[in-house]
């Protein structure tokens, strides 16, 4: 029996290769470590959260999923971005001590 025009079997998964499958949050968290270093910085420890969970998620299931750098890069963009604005919060209320200890030193 012949097979319809533009009609071509699936190949048989070979189970000795794993499929290759994508973590369904890799991009995600690529995503918000991208625009916590370019845009809005709040959006770095929510990759950095997010990524910490997928990367356990990884370890615990044994798997390799293709896009497991996706997810390594927007956990360490996510841990910069947040170690540098809470540096800079700090700093900012240091400033703002030593600005309002004159200020008020200076008054009296």
């Amino acid at each position: 029996m012949t097979e319809p025009y533009g009609y071509h079997p699936q190949p048989v998964p070979d189970p000795r290769f794993p499929v290759a499958v994508e973590h369904p949050q890799g991009t995600l968290i690529l995503v918000l470590g991208i625009l916590g270093v370019c845009v809005a910085g709040i959006c770095a420890p929510f990759a950095w959260y997010l990524g910490n969970k997928a990367l356990r998620d990884i370890r615990s299931s044994g798997m390799r999923y293709t896009n497991e750098q996706y997810v390594v890069v927007g956990r360490v963009l996510g841990m910069i971005m947040t170690i540098l604005a809470i540096a800079a919060i700090a700093v900012f209320l240091v400033f703002a001590v030593v600005l309002l200890v004159t200020a008020m030193a200076s008054g009296t």
